[in-house]
């Protein structure tokens, strides 16, 4: 039996990228797919956790979980990866970036000979790779426990009013990003103010497109956001008082969906939100390139083609 095992890794929305990534690939290979998901988030700096279990994914978890770490550490993995070709056929894909070390969208590999396994790492960002598997994947992330958060409060408002959901991510480049944390904090700073900048601007157009908006904000940290800049009125989605028995980022996730329409962030968390919503007139706005230039923080195929691009 061939496969590919996905190593995941990261936050919920990188973690769904990958999946959905591995998924499309492993049909368009005709293998099965399979999820390592824990040697990744062993390490004691790493934050995240894997949260693909709350959807209805059909994709089994590998058995021999250790293997990755064991057998092949990181630094092993990419020195075969780089000695591969002077080896018959591969074991490893790791995602390439190009000369400004960014990852983009790359289906060549595919055309590779491969072992009857192949370890497949990276981010995958980008919806060219699962384009033509989207019903797949839309049912793939149904939520298991969707009708129990209908429920909860929220979910009736945005469905009755023109609701318009913002994420803002802080501390962008200070969450265990290692020692430098002075330099990480004022990249995070730095960050932040420019989200506030590609906010404020899609606001003014998103008002010119529908009536009434309400706008409705999402945040990891949504104390230290200097609210005095934004320029809009806005509802804040804290869920700190609620009492969850849920994954409270799935249950973020799930109602940041139900939303009508979308200012959209270079947050994974946000567009897979946007992504997710079944609003078939959904409006959705994301930044251009001149947004966010000096960050590098996606892949370059990161956007649907229909969303609207915002330059400054």
């Amino acid at each position: 039996m061939k496969k590919i095992i996905l190593r995941l890794s990261n936050e919920i929305g990188n973690q769904m990228f990958m999946y959905a990534s591995a998924y499309s690939i492993s049909k368009k290979m005709n293998r099965n797919l399979f999820l390592d998901n824990e040697t990744a988030f062993l390490s004691k700096k790493n934050v995240s956790k894997y949260g693909l279990y709350n959807f209805n994914i059909s994709t089994p978890i590998i058995e021999d979980k250790l293997k990755f770490k064991n057998k092949y550490g990181y630094i092993k993995r990419k020195f075969l990866l780089k000695t591969e070709f002077l080896r018959p056929s591969k074991k490893f894909f790791i995602e390439k970036k190009d000369k400004n070390k960014i990852t983009f969208f790359d289906e060549k590999f595919i055309n590779n000979r491969f072992n009857d396994v192949i370890y497949l790492e990276g981010h995958f960002e980008s919806p060219k790779y699962f384009i033509n598997y989207q019903n797949d994947i839309v049912n793939e992330f149904k939520f298991k426990d969707e009708l129990k958060f209908k429920n909860i409060p929220f979910f009736n408002q945005f469905k009755v009013e023109n609701s318009v959901g913002i994420c803002i991510r802080q501390n962008r480049f200070s969450e265990g990003r290692g020692q430098n944390t002075s330099k990480n904090d004022e990249k995070s700073r730095k960050f932040t103010l420019e989200q506030i900048r590609y906010i404020n601007k899609s606001v003014s157009l998103i008002k010119t497109k529908i009536n009434n908006p309400i706008f409705y904000l999402w945040s990891n940290d949504l104390n230290s956001i200097p609210k005095d800049l934004l320029e809009f009125e806005f509802k804040k989605i804290d869920l700190t008082s609620q009492k969850i028995e849920f994954d409270q980022r799935i249950y973020s996730l799930f109602l940041l969906s139900q939303c009508k329409h979308f200012i959209v962030t270079t947050s994974t968390f946000n567009w897979w939100g946007a992504w997710l919503s079944n609003n078939k007139n959904k409006i959705i706005i994301r930044p251009g390139d001149d947004f966010f230039s000096n960050f590098r923080v996606n892949n370059r195929d990161f956007w649907p083609n229909e969303w609207i691009k915002l330059n400054f």
